[in-house]
């Protein structure tokens, strides 16, 4: 699931460039340019679950200091590899970046303006810090009252900006920033993806298929409600609750029936997925410096003049940035968190696995 999440974004920005090059597009980059961005909900929703399952068989005292170790240097060793690149490319090419760029803030993903980040696709990161520093505070409590307090967040959360919608308010639109990130709609997916994790401890998904349509079904009405009803993206700011309550279901029922398919052992290209799922954070990375290095080249120019089959072009491009992603995971990423975990034994000792 991470990968397919991490291609549709990568599916989605590259369908962007398509628009400008050839008009009309293609069919496959059209259907990714009205659903593909969706993949950072799937993301929230999966990190949530697996933030719950690997935490489920740690003893109530594990310090915590060992699992925010672990997801701060997950984070930032992933991260900042892509960040030293962004910064070679913006001092061969500086027309690609602006006066506003934040590059301390880009840096330590503290930046809170997407379009001052360096790499602006990095403002997921921001919430995955911020989840990452609540389920730190709420691994100091006993399971069954962390589970407790997951839900009334959930619940509360979801209070709120059903009332914000249903009362026209717009107090928190308003609001300072900080309070907007505090109080987001995409922690709604973090809490359910965590709130999954918990069902499956004692439950079983019986209704796989149906899960399935569901997930599937959000997805044509999310098509069909951007086409018909609101004639835009459900990727801008107004539309955050609706894009969480559309996207974030159908994120968890389709993750709900992978899990619950894996638990049948039924597991689809094993192989391929876990090369592709190990490699998603590169991907997810690197594919907008591809592009900014295709339009900085005037590749994108080129394409759009001379090239009779830009969709192919394109794929190519593609191509390559998945097959560099994979390499950067497996000689930087991979390496980095190696020692990373070396020196986490050196800190802390060795502790229970907690991903």
């Amino acid at each position: 699931m991470r990968a397919v999440a991490a291609l549709a974004v990568l599916w989605y920005h590259f369908s962007l460039q398509l628009n400008i090059i050839q008009d009309g597009g293609d069919w496959f980059f059209n259907l990714f340019n009205q659903l593909g961005y969706g993949g950072v909900d799937f993301f929230f929703v999966i990190s949530g679950y697996i933030m719950w399952v690997t935490t489920e068989t740690l003893p109530n005292h594990q310090p915590v200091s060992t699992f925010a170790y672990k997801r701060l240097t997950r984070i930032y060793l992933g991260y900042w590899p892509y960040f030293l690149l962004g910064l070679l490319i913006i001092a061969v090419y500086p027309h690609l970046t602006s006066d506003n760029t934040n590059l301390w803030g880009s840096f330590w993903l503290t930046e809170p303006h997407t379009n001052q980040l360096l790499i602006p696709v990095a403002w997921t990161l921001q919430f995955e810090l911020y989840f990452y520093a609540w389920f730190t505070v709420l691994l100091l409590l006993p399971r069954h009252t962390m589970l407790a307090v997951i839900k009334t967040l959930f619940v509360g959360l979801l209070a709120l900006h059903l009332y914000q919608v249903l009362a026209g308010a717009h107090s928190l639109d308003l609001a300072p920033w900080l309070s907007r990130f505090v109080a987001s709609p995409f922690c709604l997916e973090f809490l359910s993806g965590s709130l999954m994790g918990a069902f499956f401890q004692q439950y079983r998904l019986k209704w796989l298929s149906l899960a399935v349509a569901l997930g599937v079904g959000l997805l044509v009405l999310i098509v069909f409600i951007q086409q018909q009803v609101i004639q835009s993206s459900l990727i801008h700011g107004q539309y955050d609750f609706v894009r969480v309550l559309l996207f974030g279901t159908s994120a968890w029922l389709l993750l709900a029936a992978v899990v619950e398919a894996e638990l049948r052992g039924r597991v689809l290209m094993q192989r391929l997925s876990l090369l592709l799922g190990g490699a998603s954070y590169s991907i997810y990375l690197s594919h907008t410096l591809v592009i900014a290095l295709v339009y900085a080249m005037g590749w994108q120019l080129w394409l759009s003049e001379n090239s009779d089959f830009p969709v192919l072009w394109l794929w190519l491009i593609i191509t390559f940035t998945v097959i560099y992603s994979v390499l950067h995971y497996h000689w930087i990423e991979r390496p980095l968190m190696q020692v990373a975990h070396r020196l986490r034994i050196k800190l802390f000792g060795q502790s229970p696995k907690t991903g």
